[in-house]
């Protein structure tokens, strides 16, 4: 009897993406809920409904699996703030100001991003994938340096400040997004401001931007 074995169709690319982009969403709710060496690519797998040996054609294990999360959202931010670059014909002061804008806009718009972007380390692996091996540093902070540089240099700023000034803007950017997702959370284990008088974010974002903004304001030049 000729028994013919079934063919099994091959994935095409888009069902390939798709399915790649339910494993990166399903991957960071784990990291948020484990942390990144709670659980394992077994417990992935199971979620997904796939085989570990499946889920390794896409990741080969979690360490690359965080950065393949971890470098989706900062592609995703730099397609946003590149329009802003077009955009933009002012100074670097200026620029400086709408790129830390901007960046407390897309952080505070998804806390499990900010965790994973800037909080969680990545997970230690005995392997070492294809992403790893292309893995760059993402430059936000870099940049953001860059440009406080490149207006002391342009007389914008007293050089004497720029290193003050960045680093106290980064800390608003942290401090702002932690204190977003406080004012979010009720009814929780946690030090959250359940039970201290309310600010609306909005009033919240439009009280930081103005601080962000008279701190940018004292270190130009006269």
């Amino acid at each position: 009897m000729n028994i013919q074995k079934k063919k099994t169709r091959a994935r095409s690319p888009e069902k390939k993406a798709e399915q790649f982009d339910k494993i990166l969403e399903e991957g960071k709710k784990l990291f948020i809920q484990y942390g990144t060496q709670g659980f394992s690519t077994r417990i992935l797998a199971q979620r997904l409904g796939m085989t570990q040996p499946n889920l390794y054609n896409y990741v080969t294990s979690k360490r690359e699996l965080w950065i393949a999360i971890k470098s989706k959202y900062y592609d995703d931010y730099f397609k946003g703030f590149q329009n802003i670059l077009d955009e933009h014909t002012g100074s670097y002061l200026d620029l400086f100001y709408k790129l830390v804008e901007y960046l407390i806009e897309f952080l505070n718009a998804d806390y499990e991003r900010f965790q994973i972007m800037f909080i969680l380390s990545a997970p230690p692996s005995k392997r070492k994938g294809l992403l790893e091996k292309s893995y760059k540093p993402f430059p936000i902070l870099k940049f953001a340096l860059e440009l406080v540089e490149k207006a002391a240099k342009n007389n914008e700023i007293n050089r004497e400040m720029a290193m003050e000034l960045f680093y106290s803007i980064y800390s608003y950017i942290l401090g702002v997004t932690k204190v977003r997702y406080d004012l979010s959370v009720s009814s929780k284990i946690s030090e959250s401001l359940e039970g201290f008088s309310s600010m609306p974010y909005k009033k919240y974002r439009e009280l930081i931007l103005k601080e962000i903004k008279d701190r940018i304001e004292r270190s130009r030049k006269k």
